[in-house]
Order: structure tokens, then C-alpha cells, then sequence
């Protein structure tokens, strides 16, 4: 047939093409712009931004306008808390300047719920846009610290308690006790929980058919401070709301009589650690300025010499290099994988000034150029840490420990050295921070984060240490749990083999004579005093850990691998990973271990809830 341009086409005359090209007319949706790809436009004026947030949110929490009040003067807030007074329980939660650190960000609003009561929320610095001052009517911070204080007999609840008990110690020298955490019980009820968001536990548990909204995309780049209060309120009152809610249903979960064994969890250990950690948190650590300054002059002189050495090899192998630059393998170009044209050839990526970061220039030099034999199945052309130590081992090539060497200080360099002192100066006060992970693992351990981890700090680069110092008239003490693990594993379970601890033994090689079936002396790190050992041809009376025991370390580190490994339900194959055995000989040495200590197993068994 003749199209309207006089151009000739045909149709297969078939009623499934026909179908086809109908179903495709019908399913096209008209092309819409997204809000978020709207609000983001540099080109896009405050005001028009403002309207699409307004009307946005009316759209989505608009519902919630009729649940939710703005609490506008002093009279208000005294009287909501006085019905919280009544009811023993309150949600509380705070919204400050679009800031996540609570030591230096702005208080600007405080939300509350308490039964038979609407959603509140108390603007507190919110301004007027065209002059950017504050609006009159708000409370203070004074108040909010002069009312909240009356709570001292009401439950408080909260979700990341820990955040919000650091927002009003900051802003309002408020400190509140929390009762429970609805983001805590979470984690303890369900420790393999993906999410313990507030939004996901309230739709996962509470109502699952309200529209699971996320409007954070609409505040970026806006300040909260310029909102309009009412419609803010919206935005933040809910979540309060949300919080006591997920109290209410935790609470009934946990008072039920297969979980009754987690509230001394909660209540006695966890609860009583937010108020700590929050602390902890805000205190931060005081960092030595000028001694970070020769600690990188130091690290860096140490890199230089380093890349010096490098290179001094690389000048050795130069010979090596262009030889095989002129090989048919080195200037071969491979076909690309798309089909479209040629890809560089190995000389090519090979660049004559060797970049040692680059795996691609590396793997050339090593596996093809020096001819190294690949030393790993799943990376044939690895150039990762392992790999490069087992070349090393194989090949003792100097350049594989160089690297090695070079790139464990740019870690050290990035990662403390150059990092930290940079970090503290951040903070008013010149101290480094950091959030403690209160779940930071399924295990219940805590863990630290963002913006470094204050539990990974290098025990064995003691200068690095020396970054953090005490404060005038302070003193830092370190201290550490000496075998924790098996003196606790010992008391409760009270199997008789361990109670050698009594004895003043270390409990590893205790374990690890057990398990491996050897002298209780094979398994210490040390050789005991007065052992007659050969060294360097002569025999030679061991004092009070003067010798090391080389097969006696790898036996007791290997114990602590395997009870460690049990303690936290481990199977045979990561404990296995972690001995540098097979899953095989790891299940033998698993259940030698459980025969060994048969109460272990019993105890371990009666734990598991």
C-alpha cells in the first residue's frame, strides 16, 4: 500500500501482526517528565520549586492533614506533654537543618504522639524566605527543654534513639531517658531483619496498604528552615506517629511466651547502652594535630622510597620489557568483543611508565612479560593481595613485595594518616567522630562508621594510634578482654575438660590439645620456660616467652578459629575457609572438638531461642 509520502510498504496480512502493532499503539504511554528529574533542574527557580514540594506532598500525606497539628505557641506544648504525662508514653523524634551530626547541626523542629492525641509537630527555626528571619510564633529551644524535662516519668520512645537523645543534648542541653527503641527491638525480635527502617517496619507490620512514599528527593538542595511549617509538618509529624504504633505491636510481640527471654536483652543490656553509645559518639576523640603532620611526612618519605625501589627493579627489567615488546604476543590486536573494530594490544596497555595501581598493566608485566606461573584458579591473571604473596613466595621477585609493601602505606596514607587529622578539623572542637553500629552485625556486635571506623584503627602500626590523644588532665586506657570467649564459654557451660582455666592454662591451646590431639605445650604460642630447643644448630633454654612455638601458634590460632567459629554458628565450610582447610577436615575437627567438650554442645543447643 501507498503511505502518505507516496512511499510503498507492506503489512503482512496476518492477524497476529496485526495484533501486534495494535497492543503496541494501545500500551504507548504518553513521555512524562518525573518530578524528581524536574525538581533537580538547575534552571528551576526557588519558588517553583517550593510549588512542586507543596503540592507534591499535599498529594501524597495530604490525608494525614487532618491527624496533624502544628504546635504554635508555649500554651500548646504544655498542654500536649501534660496529656503525655497522663497517658506514661510519648514517641518523640527530631528534625534538624538537613545535617545527620548532631553535634553540630540545628534543632529545627520536634515531633510527638501520644495516644488520643493528633500528630504534632513544633517548628522551632524555621524562617521566612524573603528575609531569612526567624518566625516570631515559634517555641524556643528553652522551652522544649523546660517541657520535655517534665517526661521524667514517661516512657519515651524512640526510633534511633540514639540520634535524637544526641539532637536535644546538642541543641536543647536536654538529656531524655529512653524507654524503648522501636529501631533496637527491631534488630532484637528479628536479628536477620533487612531493613529496620522506620517506613519499611511500619508498612511491613502495621499497614501494609498505605502507599509505601519516599519525598526525601523533593527537600534536596532546599533548606528545611524555609518550608512552611504546616506543610512540613506533614513530612515530619507522621513519623512520630509511625514510631509508637511499632512500639505497640513490638510490645506485644516480645511480651509473648516464646520471646519473653529477650527483654532482659532489651531492657537491661540494650536500652541502657543507647544513652552510652550516644555519648561516646558525641565525645569524639582529640586528635594531635602536630604530631599527624610528622606522622605523614614520615609514611610519605616511606612511600617515596618505596616507588624509588620500584622503579629501580623496573630499570633492571628494562632489558626484558623491550625485548618483549617486540614480540608478536606483546603487538597482537584482539578483535573487540562488540564486533567494532580493533583493541589495543598489550605493549600498548603496557605504558612505559608502569602505573602499579593498574591490575590490567600489572598482570601484563607479571604473566607476560616475566612469564609467572598463575597462582590462582578463579583469578589465573590475578594481581590481588594473595596472589601477589604467593608469587612472591614462588618467584621472591622483589617488585611483588614492594607492591605489597606500597600498597598497604596508600591505605594507611588514605585511610588514617591523611584522613583523620583532616576530619577533626571539621568539628568545632577538633575532635574526630564516628557512629557506633549498636546492630552492626546479625550477631549483635557493635560495629563503627562514617566517617571511619574507630574499631579498625591498625593495632600493629602503633604510631598510627598515637593520633589520638587525652584531653588536658585525661588519659586514654587501653584495655582488652583477655580470652573472652572461652572463659565465658567455660562458666556457662561448665564442661569439666575447660575448667583447666582454674588452673591459670590458656584456654586456646587447652582447646586446641583437645582438639588436635597433642600436649597442651604444642598448642601455646610460646615454648615454656626451661624448654631445651635447637636454634641454629644449638641447643639453647627457653626463657619466659623468649621463643616462639611456629607449629604451636598455628594450632592455638586455629582453636580460636574453631570456637569462635561455633560460638557464632559458623559451618564447616567459613570455618574451614578460615583454618585453610577443607570443609571435610574442618567438620572432623568441628566434631572432635564437640566430643572433647560435650557440654559445649549441650549448652551451645539449649541457647539457640
Amino acid at each position: 500500500m501507498d503511505s502518505l509520502w507516496g512511499e510503498e510498504f507492506n503489512i503482512q496480512p496476518t492477524k497476529q501482526v496485526a495484533k501486534k502493532i495494535k497492543k503496541k499503539i494501545e500500551d504507548k504511554k504518553p513521555v512524562e517528565v518525573s518530578v524528581t528529574k524536574t525538581i533537580k533542574s538547575k534552571k528551576l527557580d526557588l519558588d517553583s520549586k517550593l510549588n512542586i514540594i507543596q503540592s507534591e506532598v499535599n498529594r501524597i500525606l495530604g490525608t494525614y492533614a487532618s491527624r496533624t497539628i502544628v504546635i504554635d505557641s508555649l500554651e500548646k506544648l504544655a498542654d500536649y506533654i501534660d496529656h503525655a504525662i497522663y497517658n506514661c508514653y510519648i514517641a518523640i523524634d527530631t528534625e534538624t537543618n538537613n545535617s545527620l551530626d548532631p553535634v553540630t547541626c540545628k534543632l529545627m523542629g520536634v515531633c510527638l504522639y501520644t495516644p488520643n492525641q493528633l500528630n504534632a509537630y513544633i517548628p522551632i527555626n524555621h524562617i521566612d524566605k524573603e528575609t531569612g528571619e526567624r518566625l516570631s510564633w515559634q517555641v524556643t529551644e528553652q522551652d522544649i527543654y523546660n517541657q520535655l524535662s517534665r517526661l521524667d516519668k514517661t516512657n519515651i520512645i524512640m526510633h534511633n534513639g540514639k540520634f535524637d537523645y544526641s539532637v536535644l543534648k546538642c541543641t536543647c542541653e536536654l538529656e531524655l531517658n529512653i524507654y524503648w527503641d522501636t529501631m533496637i527491638a527491631a534488630k532484637i525480635l528479628d536479628e536477620n531483619e533487612f531493613s529496620a527502617g522506620l517506613k519499611q517496619q511500619y508498612i511491613q507490620k502495621i499497614d501494609s496498604s498505605i502507599e509505601k512514599y519516599s519525598i526525601d528527593h523533593l527537600f534536596e538542595d532546599v533548606e528545611y528552615a524555609i518550608l512552611d511549617p504546616n506543610l512540613f509538618a506533614l513530612y515530619a509529624a507522621t513519623d512520630a506517629y509511625m514510631t509508637f504504633k511499632l512500639y505497640e505491636w513490638q510490645k506485644e510481640k516480645i511480651e509473648q511466651p516464646e520471646n519473653i527471654s529477650l527483654k532482659p536483652l532489651l531492657f537491661d543490656l540494650e536500652m541502657p547502652l543507647v544513652h552510652v553509645l550516644a555519648e561516646m559518639e558525641m565525645n569524639g576523640m582529640e586528635v594531635d594535630q602536630e604530631y599527624a603532620v610528622r606522622l605523614s611526612k614520615t609514611y610519605h618519605n616511606q612511600l617515596d622510597a618505596l616507588d624509588d625501589n620500584i622503579n629501580q627493579e623496573l630499570l633492571k627489567l628494562k632489558p626484558k620489557i623491550d625485548a618483549w615488546r617486540l614480540t608478536e604476543e606483546a603487538n597482537y590486536h584482539p578483535a573487540k568483543k562488540n564486533g567494532n573494530g580493533l583493541s589495543k594490544s598489550k605493549s600498548e596497555q603496557l605504558q612505559n611508565n608502569i602505573n602499579f595501581s593498574s591490575p590490567t598493566q600489572l598482570a601484563i608485566l607479571f604473566y607476560d612479560v616475566l612469564k609467572f606461573p598463575q597462582v590462582s584458579r578463579k583469578s589465573p591473571r590475578g594481581t590481588g593481595e594473595d596472589e601477589l604473596k604467593i608469587l612472591y613466595d614462588k618467584t621472591k621477585s622483589p617488585i611483588c613485595k614492594y607492591i605489597l609493601e606500597r600498597r598497604g602505606l596508600i591505605k594507611l596514607l588514605s585511610t588514617y594518616i591523611d584522613v583523620i587529622p583532616d576530619l577533626a578539623k571539621k568539628w568545632p572542637d577538633g575532635r574526630v567522630r564516628t557512629h557506633f553500629n549498636q546492630y552492626g552485625a546479625a550477631t549483635g556486635r557493635l560495629s563503627s562508621s562514617d566517617p571511619i571506623n574507630f574499631q579498625n584503627i591498625p593495632s600493629h602500626e602503633k604510631r598510627i594510634r598515637m593520633l589520638f590523644k587525652a584531653a588536658n588532665g585525661s588519659m586514654i586506657i587501653g584495655s582488652d578482654f583477655s580470652a573472652q570467649e572461652p572463659r565465658l564459654t567455660a562458666f556457662y557451660s561448665q564442661d569439666p575438660a575447660i575448667k583447666a582455666y582454674d588452673e591459670g592454662k590458656d584456654l586456646y591451646a587447652v582447646i586446641g590439645s583437645k582438639s588436635f590431639n597433642t600436649t597442651y605445650e604444642n598448642c601455646l604460642e610460646f615454648y615454656p620456660e626451661g624448654t631445651e630447643i635447637e636454634v641454629d644448630g644449638k641447643k639453647v633454654i627457653c626463657g619466659n616467652k623468649t621463643h616462639q612455638n611456629k607449629d604451636g601458634k598455628e594450632r592455638r590460632s586455629m582453636s580460636k578459629s574453631i570456637l569462635l567459629g561455633v560460638l557464632y554458628g559458623r559451618g564447616a565450610a567459613s570455618v574451614g575457609e578460615q583454618i585453610h582447610k577443607s570443609r571435610e577436615e574442618a567438620q572432623k575437627i568441628i566434631d572432635d572438638f564437640y566430643g572433647a567438650f560435650p557440654n559445649v554442645k549441650q549448652w551451645i543447643d539449649a541457647s539457640i531461642v
